[in-house]
């Protein structure tokens, strides 16, 4: 048996999930601010993209783990076919790591020890931003050769799919901070902020997981998995 996969068919089938997350995500806004209804059985927590170890957060975490898998898989294949892969396992092992952190929110333990540190406040409120920021400026670095390297098309959607989440990850998570030390996290700004940056977040993978299927079979010619009892 052959499973075929589509690299188009694959992000409209992504980008259709996100907005059904988002839709129920806004429509559990609208009855907790606009019908002061906070939980309708439990429903809204379970979309509720400000909530953890729910179906936005297992949604993320599968997605990130598609990710390193594909990554994986190329790394291999450039592996097999003795041309470079290091960079590629490389990356394959960072998107799990952020699997595992959207699941155990690993980052979030960083925040008040580091805060606490530095002193910090305002667009630097959660401060897991300033340990990760600092290992994002390393990954940068690191891989900017690898980077120029990819084939053009491939090379501008990973920037593109990159400035996306990283949008989402810190930037409207600054913004959100600065609003939850102000006013709270009960308020339709905070809400708007946060859904901005899981959003983002979300779009940012699923046009990775675009742009890997896309270089797997403009490199590899197609992507095919075979299921045999041999």
């Amino acid at each position: 048996m052959s499973i075929e996969f589509l690299p188009k068919e694959i992000l409209k089938k992504n980008l259709y999930l996100i907005l059904l997350l988002l839709s129920a995500n806004i429509l559990g806004l609208i009855s907790k601010y606009y019908f002061d209804h906070d939980t309708v059985y439990g429903l809204i927590a379970l979309f509720d993209f400000n909530t953890e170890k729910n179906i936005p957060t297992l949604y993320s975490s599968i997605a990130l783990i598609i990710a390193s898998t594909l990554l994986w898989s190329i790394a291999l294949t450039h592996k097999n076919l003795k041309s470079s892969y290091i960079m590629w396992a490389g990356l394959s092992l960072i998107f799990l790591f952020l699997s595992i952190d959207e699941i155990a929110s690993i980052h979030e333990r960083f925040g008040k020890p580091t805060r606490e540190t530095f002193k910090t406040s305002g667009l630097l409120f959660y401060a897991w931003i300033i340990p990760y920021g600092i290992g994002l400026i390393g990954f940068i670095i690191a891989y900017s050769k690898f980077l120029f390297e990819l084939p053009k098309n491939t090379m501008i959607l990973f920037l593109v799919s990159g400035f996306t989440f990283i949008a989402g990850a810190i930037g409207f998570e600054m913004l959100g901070g600065r609003q939850a030390e102000l006013y709270g996290t009960s308020n339709i700004l905070y809400s708007f902020y946060y859904t901005c940056e899981e959003s983002l977040e979300m779009i940012g993978i699923a046009i990775f997981i675009y742009t890997l299927l896309s270089y797997m079979v403009n490199q590899f010619e197609s992507i095919k998995i075979t299921i045999s009892n041999k």
